[in-house]
């Protein structure tokens, strides 16, 4: 028996759906990828170095019988549970762009943990015309950002790459205070839901869909926003 999407393939089904590359299957790349599964994305690309680890598991997609499993397995493993027509094309390893920026096909999602691979992979996407947008998250612990790159506008490229640090200059978050299981979802929610606004057939074009940066705050006294 097959997955049905019925209850929203008025707005987006899996024949609407484009490859999905996702650059980081950890907290908030292995949600975006599950949240994208549910909405009928069924083929993804993926690169991670990293294994499952104990501390992975309460703002991740893994359980506990992935611990020590490469990321990019058990993701294919957790997606495919639910949707075996799935398929994973998996990288075990970090990504390069003089080494996979001609694999590129689709949307880019970009969940990596540091500048300086941001500034690598902005190699890769710019000016690439099989890159179709660019979704970027950078998570703090109760405040977060998603920026949506058009890698074909050249004045969205450079601002987007101006935006970028050192990684020397970023301070460390507080011990025990680093990530938010509730953010993250609500990122990874939010950013699929931009993605399949994009791919939509019957969307309308919406003020939103025009930002260029979304944040999003869990603060008591500042509400989530977008602008």
């Amino acid at each position: 028996m097959s997955v049905s999407f019925l209850r929203h393939g008025g707005w987006f089904a899996p024949e609407h759906a484009k490859q999905l590359n996702i650059i980081g299957v950890g907290a908030t790349g292995s949600w975006i990828g599950y949240v994208a599964a549910k909405m009928g994305f069924h083929d993804f690309q993926i690169w991670d170095a990293d294994i499952v680890e104990t501390h992975n598991l309460p703002n991740q997609i893994y359980d506990v019988e992935h611990i020590n499993m490469p990321k990019v397995d058990a993701f294919e493993k957790v997606l495919k549970r639910f949707n075996p027509m799935i398929s994973v094309t998996k990288h075990n390893e970090f990504f390069e762009s003089a080494k996979h920026r001609d694999l590129l096909q689709g949307p880019l999602v970009l969940t990596v943990d540091t500048m300086s691979a941001r500034k690598d992979i902005y190699n890769a996407f710019r000016l690439n015309w099989k890159v179709n947008k660019v979704y970027e998250t950078r998570l703090g612990f109760d405040f977060a950002e998603l920026n949506v790159i058009d890698n074909m506008n050249l004045n969205q490229l450079e601002q987007w790459k101006g935006s970028l640090s050192n990684d020397s200059d970023i301070p460390d978050g507080p011990c025990n205070l680093r990530m938010c299981t509730t953010l993250v979802g609500l990122v990874a929610s939010y950013t699929v839901h931009r993605i399949c606004s994009m791919l939509s057939p019957t969307e309308a074009v919406e003020a939103d869909n025009n930002k260029k940066k979304h944040l999003f705050n869990l603060t008591p006294t500042l509400e989530t926003h977008n602008f």
